[in-house]
Formats: C-alpha cells, structure tokens, sequence
C-alpha cells in the first residue's frame, strides 16, 4: 500500500528517532542519502531537544546540513547555531546561496551575525551584506545576487559557451541582457539562444519588454508579477535600471505560502506566532492581545443585553434566539471581511471600486439574510406555536426574529467590507485590525437591532 506523504514523513521520522537511540550511525546514513532536504526538516519536530544535535552532526559530517537548514523552522535554526560550533557554522553556510544565507542570519542577534560574516570570506560575505541592506519582505532581501546576464553585442554561440562556464549559476532558463554598465536591456529564453543562428547578436534576438520589479518592491507584489506573468524567475533592478539580482520561482512559492499562512494567523487573531513552535509562553503571548479585543466585544454585548432585562423577564424566549442571530451575523462579517482582505492582498481588490464591492457583498448579505430570516421565522412559528397564540402581540415574534437575522446579516455583510478598506486607506495592515474589529462591532450591532425590532413589535 502507497503512504501518503504525511503518513510518509510519519514512518520515516520514528525509524530515525529509533536509530539516533541506537546509535545506529551506517543506517542513518543510507536513510539520509536518500532523502530529500525538505524531508529531512520534516524530521526534527519530532524529535526531543537533546536528540536533535546529534542529527545536526551527522548532517554536517554528510554534508547534507546546508540543504536542510533552509528548510527548518526558526526554532531548529537557532538551536543549530547555539549548538554549534564557528568553524562548524562557516563551513555550512558558505555551501548554500547568498539569499538562504541572509535569510539564515537574519533571526541571529547583530553581534553573532556580524562576527560569522566576517568568517565567511570571498564573494559569499559581499554578496549576503549586499541582501541584508534591504528590509525584509523586499524583492531585494528575497533575490540572488548571483544571476546569469551577457551582454548585448556578442553572439549567439558565444552566449552558449558562457553558459556552458556559468553552469553552477541558479536557473539558467532566461538569459538577461545588459549593457556595459550593467543596465538591463532584454530577455531572452535558452530555446530561443539555441534555435537560432550562431552568429545574431544578442541585441538583435532578445526582448526589450521585460518584467521587472525594483529592489524595494514588496515580496507580495512580486509574487503577483511572477503568477501574473507565468514567469520562471523576475529580475531585479536597483533606481538606475541596474541588474542587481533575481527571484527565482522557487522563492515565490515560499513567499506565496509565508504571507497565506501570515494572512490566515492574523485573520483569526493569532498574531505572528511561529506555526512550529512548541512554546506554550511564545503561543500564549501572540494569542493574548488579539483574545482582549473578544473578550472586550462580549462585555459590551452583555451591557446592550442588560439595557434590555425588562423585555427579557417578560419574554424568555427572546434569549432563545440570541445565539443564533449574533452568530450568523458574525460569520457572514467575517466571510465578507476574508473575501476582501484576501483580495486587497493579491490586487483583486481595488480602493476605487469601493461602491461596486460594497454593492455586491450587501445585496449578498441581503439575499442571505432573507432566506435564513425566512427559515428561522418559520422555525419560530411552529416550535413556539402555543406561545404566539396567546396573545395577539407575540403573533408578530416570526416576523421579529425574521427581520432581525435579516438586518442584521446585511449589516455584517456591510461591515466586514467597508472595515478592511478603511484600514487600508488608513495604511493599517487589514489582516491584523479587521477580525478583532468586526467581530467587536457585530456582537453588538447585533444585539442591539435584535432588542430594538423586538421593542417596536412585541412590547
């Protein structure tokens, strides 16, 4: 029977754990020799502490350690660096490339940094300063500086026996154009070199129409131009059109998953806790902040219930259908809010357009609204049939809880879209401030419609 990848990474892991017990080092080998990097990572989470050096030995020794340590959770990084040693930590992270370097480092403290850079000699240490200037989330801290690019006035055999010598470069599936001082000209692609004549000039085969992005342009922006464009890698370009580095797809990908998940976590008010982190204070601390903003929402929604104990004592029932009516709200405000904040994120969304968004997700929270008030008032009518009865007034209770449902999930609706465009026009990042806000806003907003129909109706 064919594991599936999880199950996989499952087995594999309690079969190192047993031989790291073991000792059984021939064996560990075997397994790590036929194991890809990325699954070697997966390993360590299930590991204890004092286990994980001894694999971090055993893949330095089969020179394996600086794959894998791009591939680990910060967690598993910093335990490496603090338990290893310089001349160790040097000879590791002059094997992998500069961007996976400066992505490395940049969670160590300034001093430790600084004094392993200046251990990594040669053009590796000038090549990862060069990243680390830019600030983080920037196609310049993401992009390799090291990159293939000719220049225009040689031939086309020519550029195909300086590939040939610049093998060991990243990606060599575009051939970037530059002039003589480094100033991007073109593009072409590897078929279109060895398709054609050996003696056209590069200047007159390339394409002058190149997508590129600037070293301050943010990662998310440039995963937009990579997907939009169906690019393998986009060049990077500093404020004087000088080729300074590239973004592979690879890199996009990883950018593409980093800002989801970051999205997803601040979404549900988890703040910047590390997914792979097993600290019960880290998790606690990053999830405290965003839980006040609830617990502050439902303190203001039992103040709006208190105002309204009169009409309570004498209806009951009233208290039935609190639940309900706030919870629908609630989530038809925060599927309105993840639409849009989701869709300001990749561009979809435009400040602009903000009547034709608010349009569409109300007339939606309108047309939801009146089919669950529907549903629900008819639930009302037969399951408290012998209460409506009794009095002429409560005959109109269907129609209040209908309503009230009804109002209350086109406001949600209104409120989960109009909220994130306001803190993007404020320049407060939406999927940090939207959640906590809707939520806090709808609690109340929706207690508040339900007691107000009621009062008009009932009493």
């Amino acid at each position: 029977m064919m594991l599936n990848t999880r199950d996989r990474d499952d087995f594999l892991a309690s079969t190192v754990i047993k031989l790291l017990k073991r000792n059984a080092v021939p064996n560990l080998r075997r397994i790590i020799a036929k194991t890809h990097s990325a699954d070697i990572a997966h390993w360590f989470p299930h590991l204890r502490p004092d286990e994980k050096p001894a694999l971090f030995n055993l893949l330095v020794k089969e020179k394996r350690m600086s794959e894998v340590l791009g591939e680990l959770h910060s967690e598993e990084r910093n335990l490496f660096f603090q338990s290893s040693e310089p001349t160790v930590l040097v000879e590791v992270l002059k094997d992998m490339p500069p961007d996976d370097v400066s992505d490395t480092l940049a969670d160590l403290p300034l001093e430790q940094r600084d004094a392993l850079l200046r251990l990594i000699k040669g053009s590796a240490t000038h090549a990862v300063e060069q990243i680390l200037q830019y600030d983080e989330k920037t196609a310049g801290y993401i992009m390799n500086p090291h990159f293939f690019a000719l220049p225009q006035d040689i031939t086309a055999s020519a550029a195909v026996e300086r590939i040939r010598e610049m093998a060991d470069l990243e990606m060599v599936f575009y051939v970037y154009v530059v002039d003589e001082e480094n100033r991007l000209k073109g593009v072409l692609s590897l078929r279109q070199l060895v398709t054609t004549r050996p003696n056209t000039l590069l200047k007159d085969l390339m394409t002058t129409r190149v997508y590129t992005v600037h070293t301050t342009t943010l990662q998310e922006e440039v995963a937009r131009v990579v997907a939009r464009y169906n690019l393998l890698a986009v060049p990077v370009v500093d404020e004087d059109n000088k080729l300074v580095g590239i973004v592979t797809v690879d890199d996009v990908v990883d950018v593409i998953r980093e800002e989801n998940t970051e999205d997803m976590l601040k979404m549900a008010g988890t703040g910047d806790v590390d997914i792979g982190s097993k600290s019960i204070l880290k998790n606690t601390r990053a999830r405290l902040p965003w839980l006040f903003a609830s617990w502050i929402s439902g303190i203001a929604a039992g103040q709006v219930i208190g105002l309204f104990q009169v009409q309570l004592e004498q209806l009951a029932v009233l208290a039935v259908f609190i639940p309900i009516i706030a919870g629908m709200g609630g989530n038809v405000g925060l599927q309105s809010a993840t639409i849009v904040v989701r869709g300001l994120a990749t561009g979809e969304v435009n400040l602009n357009e903000v009547w034709q968004i608010l349009r569409r997700e109300a007339v939606t929270g309108i047309t939801l609204g009146c089919i669950y008030g529907l549903l629900l008032g008819l639930f009302a009518r037969f399951r408290y049939w012998n209460l409506t009865s009794a009095s002429a007034n409560l005959l109109w209770f269907p129609l209040v809880v209908a309503l009230s449902i009804c109002l209350n999930m086109t406001l949600a609706a209104t409120v989960g879209t109009v909220m994130p465009m306001l803190f993007k026009r404020l320049r407060i990042d939406p999927a940090i401030a939207t959640g906590p806000f809707v939520t806090a806003s709808l609690d109340v907003i929706g207690n508040l419609s339900y007691f107000l129909i009621a009062g008009v109706f009932l009493f």
